[in-house]
């Protein structure tokens, strides 16, 4: 398949994924370097989004739209039927270069449906975060939507590379969990969640200790998801009332320190 097929393929199915914003990062920018490349911040940079969540000013994709889950409120489900498509990691990182040079982006925002199992998909869209940063030493803006299910030491390399990470909760309850996404576990997600805050706030820490002493970190040295944390809820896709996910957020608000929920509809 053509690489421009795929990308028509790849972004329209990444649309539903309202989680992109890209405030309460660190500023980094390339001024003054003959290698480097990219801005997180400064003039010019604006994320703005259309009515069915998607992102204008990041590269919104995902790594592939197959997915050996069958959720029945996502439209890339293993019984749907719909065109699939899958980048390599090569690919989406010269997409990425491509777009920013020539001034479409400012950054990238990927996910993915899950293939063979979590651990294999989390290292791809890993690399793909991992190249950029130190292949191409790429400064923009990388949000990554990591996998509840993948192992913690794959998340934590995500939060190494990326501004921002996500996990989405999607539902209030295990029971519509169980109903809905029976492959998925609130359990699991909120250890994710809480190792990722975990991280957090050690960097957090580490960062104060620095600012007490006088220390610098060398520019080799990452801030782990400076950005911080997002999560994601489905709304109208069970009976859950509307106040049940308020509530279930909040909880996630104080438990985990989310930099915000986000709320997209139910699209059948």
């Amino acid at each position: 398949m053509e690489l421009k097929n795929k990308l028509e393929i790849l972004a329209d199915a990444a649309k539903y994924d309202a989680s992109c914003a890209s405030s309460g990062t660190t500023k980094r920018d390339s001024s003054g370097s003959a290698t480097a490349l990219g801005s997180s911040g400064g003039a010019g940079i604006c994320h703005s989004y259309a009515p069915d969540g998607r992102c204008i000013s990041l590269l919104k994709v995902l790594l592939t739209n197959a997915c050996i889950y069958d959720c029945h409120y996502c439209i890339n489900r293993r019984s749907s039927d719909v065109q699939r498509a899958r980048f390599s990691v090569a690919e989406v990182v010269q997409l990425t270069l491509d777009f920013y040079k020539r001034n479409y982006i400012e950054g990238l925002f990927l996910s993915s449906g899950i293939v063979r199992n979590p651990d294999y998909t989390m290292e791809r869209v890993v690399e793909v975060a991992r190249q950029l940063r130190v292949v191409h030493d790429f400064r923009g803006y990388i949000h990554l939507k990591t996998i509840p299910e993948a192992s913690q030491d794959l998340i934590d390399q995500a939060g190494e590379y990326a501004d921002r990470i996500s996990i989405n909760i999607e539902l209030a309850s295990q029971q519509s969990l169980d109903r809905l996404a029976p492959e998925k576990d609130m359990s699991r997600t909120q250890k994710a969640m809480g190792g990722i805050r975990s991280r957090i706030d050690a960097d957090s820490e580490r960062k104060q200790a620095d600012r007490q002493t006088g220390k610098r970190r060398s520019k080799k040295e990452r801030h782990f998801a400076p950005a911080g944390q997002s999560t994601q809820m489905i709304v109208g896709a069970d009976a859950s009332p509307d106040r049940q996910l308020l509530e279930r957020a909040d909880v996630f608000y104080g438990a985990h320190r989310l930099k915000r929920a986000y709320y997209s509809a139910f699209t059948p």
